[in-house]
């Protein structure tokens, strides 16, 4: 056995390090409560807090209902709150989701268009409702409405969350599985917002527009289009099923002149490989995204 001696140049740099921690990381997609995720926005904080995060965006589906809370409960904890939202749009004839971060939450424009895609929500909410109704499952009512009225923003989660309530599934992804994914085809279709008209309700809520969880096969081309439109960042940091593809979209951002954007898209304790602080983007690739912001757009 080596001993090193306790004054030694080497053990001063060892408690130098240790004393210094992890670099500062920040979790830029997660949600709560007020969309479909399962921790409440104070929730968020707490464990961004025990992952020992410098900042935590709250992108909730179509809505920024938990900012105010989330920033309550930021106070004097060390972790800066990102003001966000996880906006569902279409391009190119499907379906995309744009983040936008460091927006005013008390932008009329943006919260008036984020308010019509809720209310859709509900709308599509009950019209699953309606169609596993038709298909035999007892639904009821006043459980429905619980349910519907527990949030901001109603989605799919919700209608699986209310089988399992009712004794219809086991688990939310068994409910997925053997009914709320059958029955989309039957409900009513998804309202989305074309992503241009996205980005610039973002930006001219001072914000930056960034791309969630780009598509394998997202073109050169399409690509351009968005930057051309005004998409400020690309979500390389996520939970990809190849860690190869982290790499890819960084060096794809790099090549756009993109910033960096990433996250968990942590919806709630399971899966616990999925939790806040498990994807992260680094201390400089948050002031990177920082800089893209406070571009207003009349």
């Amino acid at each position: 056995m080596t001993f090193v001696p306790k004054r030694s140049p080497f053990t001063r740099l060892c408690g130098t390090l240790a004393a210094l921690g992890p670099p500062p990381r920040a979790d830029l997609h997660t949600h709560s409560t007020a969309s479909d995720g399962a921790f409440t926005p104070s929730q968020v904080v707490a464990r961004a807090r025990a992952a020992r995060l410098c900042a935590v965006a709250l992108t909730d589906h179509d809505t920024l209902a938990g900012v105010p809370e989330a920033r309550e409960a930021a106070r004097g904890s060390g972790v800066e709150v990102v003001p966000a939202v996880e906006i569902s749009t279409a391009f190119a004839g499907r379906e995309f989701h744009l983040l936008g971060y460091f927006v005013r939450d008390d932008h009329d424009e943006l919260n008036a268009a984020l308010a019509r895609l809720c209310a859709a929500r509900r709308e599509r909410y009950y019209s699953f409702v309606s169609v596993l109704r038709a298909r035999g499952l007892v639904l009821p009512a006043d459980r429905a409405e619980l349910v519907e009225r527990g949030t901001h923003s109603a989605g799919r989660r919700h209608v699986a969350a209310l089988l399992v309530a009712c004794g219809h599934a086991a688990t939310v992804h068994e409910a997925f599985r053997r009914f709320v994914g059958p029955a989309r085809a039957g409900a009513q279709p998804k309202e989305l917002l074309p992503i241009a008209e996205a980005i610039r309700l973002v930006r001219a809520a001072g914000g930056v527009a960034a791309l969630a969880h780009p598509p394998d096969d997202l073109s050169d081309a399409h690509l351009g289009e968005l930057v051309a439109a005004g998409l400020g960042g690309l979500e390389a940091a996520y939970r990809w099923p190849k860690s190869s593809l982290a790499s890819r979209w960084r060096a794809t951002a790099a090549r756009f002149g993109l910033a960096v954007s990433g996250g968990s898209d942590c919806h709630g304790p399971v899966p616990a490989a999925h939790g806040i602080g498990s994807h992260c983007v680094s201390a400089d690739e948050l002031a990177a995204l920082r800089d893209r912001a406070g571009c207003v757009v009349r």
